[in-house]
C-alpha cells in the first residue's frame, strides 16, 4: 500500500491571516455603523415627537379659537327671529350684516345660517359672488350632525368657493325642535403656509387617509393608501374634496420601528416618519424627519472605523511580516511600509473632507438645537397662551351681554382687556417664530440687554413656574459683534442650564451681571443658587453629548453648540463654582460700538 498523502501544517499562511483580520474588521465596522445610526435615530427621534406635540398644539388652538361663536350665535335674538320667520327680507338682511361684522372681528373664515332643512339663509359673505344665502347644504355631514346631535366637526373643500375649511357647526333649538343650524368655517390655509416656512415636513391626513394639509403643496390631497368603493362613494356624495384630484402619495415602507414610528423612501430621501393620531377630529399629524444626516453620519464612522481596521490590519501584517524578514526576504519590510504609508495618507484625505463636512453642518446642528429647545418649551407656553386663550372668550362673552346692556364704560374696559392679552400672545408667538428661523450668521452690531431680554421671555413661563427669581444689572451700552438670534440662543441654553440647576432647592435665584472685562470685551456672567457644578465634570461640560441631566432630559448639544457660537463671534465661554454656593457660566464677547441712529429728514413746507 502507498504512503498517504502529507498533512497541512496547523499555521495558516498570509492569505489565512488577511481573510481572518478581515472578517474582524468588517464585523467592528458594521458594529459600530450600527451604534452611530441607533444613537442618531434615537436624537431625531425625541426632537421629532416634540415637533408632534408643539403642531398637535397649534392645530387644536386654531379649531378651538372659533368653537364658541356658532354656539354664542344660536343665542341671537335676530338669528333665532330669521329662523321663525325665514321669508323676512329685513330680518336676513340684519342678520348678514351682523355676521359680516362679527367675522370680520374675530377673524374668521365665514359665518352664515341654514334653516332645517340646510337652505342658507344668512351668510357673512351676502355681497360676494360666492355667497352662501340660497345654497342648499343638507347633503353636507357637518349639517347631518349637528341636525342630528346638535353639534357637527367636518373638513372639506367649500362647494360654492371651491376653497377647504374646517366646519363647525351648532344646531339652533327650540323645546326640542331644530330651527335651523349655525356654521363657521374655519380658514387652516395661513397655519399650512406657516408649516411651510419653517421649511420642515409636516403633514396632516384625515379618516380617509387623505392628506388635507400639508407643508409640501405637492403632497397636499395625497391618499396614504388607496380609498375603497365605498370610501370613494361617500367622498363623492357628501363632495368633501369637490373638484380636488386625489393622488397616490408614494412612500414606500422601509422599516417599521413602531406604531407610530416608521422609515419611508419618498422623493428619492428616507425619513423618519412619526405620527399622532388626534382622536377628537379623526385626524392624524405626520412629522418626517429627513434621514440624510443620519445617513451621513454612519457612512462617516464606518469610513473612519475601516481606515482605522485598515490601519491595525497593516500594523498586524507588518508585524509577522517584520519576524519572517529575519529568515526571509528584506525587501517585505519596505513593501509594508509602502502600504502603511498611502493607508496614512488616505486617512488624512478622508479625515479632511469629513473636517469641512463637520463645518458645513454646523448650522445644522445650531437650528436643531434650537428646535430642541423650542420643543422642551412649548408644553409651558401652550400653557401660557391657554390662559388669555380661555380669559378672551370669557371677556368676549361678557361684553357681548354688556354691549346689549348699553354699558359702554364696561365694554371699553373689556375690549381694553382683551388688547392686552392678544397684544402679549402675539408678542410670544411672533418672538417664537423669530428664534425658529436659520439665520446666515452675518455681523452687525448686537445690543446684549435686548437679547437677554429676548431670551428671558422666551423662557419666562418655565422660571415663573419654578419660582425662579430673576435679577439682571446690564447696561445700556453694552453692545457686541454678532448675530442676534445665535447669540440669543447662548442665553436661552445657560438660563435653562440654571433653572434646571435649582430644581429642587432652595432659594431660587438668578442673575444676569454684564461688566466691563478690558478694553476689548464685555463679561457676561449668568449666576444661579443651585448644587454648583462637580469638579470632574468642569471640564467636560463643552463636549458634544455631555450631559449631567437624566436620559430623556436633554441631546447634551446646548452648551457645546454655545461654545461654538460664542468662539465664532471671538469671545470665550468657562464655567465655574460660586464661592457663596451655585455655579456660574461666564461669557466674554467682543465690543462694539451701538448703531447711530438715521440723520433727521429735513420739514418740507406745507
Amino acid at each position: 500500500m502507498g504512503k498517504p498523502p502529507p498533512r497541512a501544517g496547523r499555521g495558516g499562511g498570509p492569505a489565512t491571516t488577511i481573510a481572518l483580520l478581515a472578517l474582524v474588521a468588517a464585523g467592528v465596522v458594521w458594529q459600530l455603523g450600527q451604534v452611530v445610526r441607533a444613537r442618531a435615530m434615537a436624537e431625531i427621534e425625541s426632537a421629532g415627537y416634540q415637533r408632534l406635540d408643539l403642531y398637535a398644539g397649534t392645530i387644536s388652538t386654531a379649531l378651538e379659537k372659533y368653537a364658541y361663536l356658532p354656539t354664542v350665535l344660536t343665542r341671537d335674538k335676530n338669528v333665532r327671529a330669521l329662523l321663525a320667520a325665514p321669508n323676512d327680507r329685513r330680518r336676513a338682511d340684519l342678520v348678514n350684516r351682523e355676521l359680516e361684522q362679527t367675522n370680520a372681528d374675530a377673524k374668521s373664515g365665514y359665518l352664515y345660517v341654514l334653516d332645517a332643512k340646510g337652505l342658507g339663509l344668512a351668510a357673512s359673505n351676502w355681497a360676494e359672488p360666492t355667497s352662501f344665502v340660497g345654497h342648499f347644504y343638507g347633503f353636507r355631514p357637518y349639517f347631518l350632525q349637528a341636525a342630528a346631535s346638535g353639534g357637527g366637526r367636518y373638513y372639506g373643500v367649500g362647494v360654492t368657493t371651491q376653497l377647504p375649511g374646517y366646519f363647525i357647526a351648532r344646531a339652533a333649538m327650540a323645546g326640542g325642535t331644530v330651527l335651523g343650524v349655525v356654521v363657521v368655517k374655519v380658514d387652516l390655509e395661513p397655519l399650512q403656509r406657516e408649516w411651510a416656512s419653517g421649511g420642515e415636513l409636516v403633514m396632516v391626513t384625515d379618516a380617509n387617509q387623505v392628506a388635507i394639509l400639508s407643508s409640501r403643496p405637492d403632497w397636499k390631497y395625497g391618499t396614504l393608501v388607496d380609498p375603497t368603493p365605498e370610501a370613494a362613494a361617500a367622498m363623492t356624495s357628501t363632495q368633501q374634496y369637490a373638484n380636488a384630484v386625489l393622488h397616490p402619495l408614494r412612500f414606500h415602507e422601509v422599516e417599521r420601528l413602531s406604531s407610530d414610528a416608521v422609515i419611508v423612501r419618498a422623493t428619492r430621501h428616507n425619513y423618519l416618519m412619526l405620527s399622532r393620531h388626534l382622536p377628537e377630529e379623526g385626524w392624524t399629524i405626520h412629522y418626517l424627519g429627513d434621514l440624510a444626516p443620519v445617513e451621513q453620519r454612519q457612512r462617516d464612522a464606518t469610513v473612519m472605523a475601516a481606515a482605522a481596521s485598515l490601519a491595525v490590519s497593516l500594523l498586524v501584517l507588518y508585524l509577522r511580516q517584520r519576524r519572517l524578514r529575519l529568515r526571509a526576504e528584506m525587501e517585505t519590510g519596505a513593501a509594508v511600509a509602502d502600504a502603511l504609508r498611502r493607508a496614512r495618507d488616505e486617512l488624512e484625505r478622508k479625515v479632511e473632507e469629513r473636517t469641512a463636512d463637520l463645518m458645513e453642518a454646523q448650522e445644522g446642528l445650531i437650528h436643531a438645537g434650537k428646535m430642541a429647545a423650542l420643543g422642551q418649551m412649548s408644553a409651558a407656553i401652550a400653557h401660557e397662551l391657554n390662559q388669555p386663550l380661555a380669559a378672551i372668550q370669557t371677556f368676549v362673552a361678557s361684553t357681548r351681554i354688556f354691549a346689549e346692556r348699553g354699558d359702554t364704560a364696561t365694554v371699553a374696559e373689556n375690549l381694553a382687556m382683551i388688547d392686552d392679552l392678544t397684544r402679549r400672545m402675539a408678542e410670544i408667538t411672533g418672538h417664537l417664530k423669530t428664534f425658529a428661523r436659520k439665520t446666515p450668521g452675518r455681523r452687525q452690531p448686537v445690543s446684549i440687554a435686548r437679547t437677554v431680554e429676548r431670551a428671558l421671555m422666551l423662557v419666562d413661563s418655565s422660571l415663573r413656574q419654578d419660582g425662579v427669581q430673576v435679577t439682571r444689572d446690564i447696561p445700556e451700552s453694552a453692545w457686541m459683534l454678532g448675530d442676534e438670534i445665535r447669540l440669543e440662543q447662548v442665553f436661552v441654553n445657560l438660563l435653562r442650564n440654571a433653572a434646571d440647576a435649582m430644581k429642587g432647592g432652595e432659594p431660587r435665584r438668578l442673575s444676569v451681571t454684564v461688566t466691563d472685562a478690558d478694553t476689548a470685551f464685555w463679561t457676561v456672567r449668568v449666576a444661579d443658587t443651585g448644587t454648583g457644578i462637580a469638579v470632574a465634570d468642569i471640564d467636560k461640560l463643552f463636549d458634544p453629548f455631555f450631559s449631567t441631566k437624566e436620559v430623556g432630559q436633554g441631546l447634551g448639544l446646548g452648551l457645546s453648540l454655545s461654545y461654538g457660537i460664542v468662539r465664532d463671534f471671538g469671545g470665550s465661554i468657562r464655567a465655574e463654582n460660586n464661592p457663596d454656593g451655585g455655579a456660574a457660566f461666564v461669557v466674554q464677547l467682543p465690543k462694539a460700538p451701538p448703531p447711530q441712529p438715521p440723520p433727521p429728514q429735513p420739514e418740507t413746507a406745507p
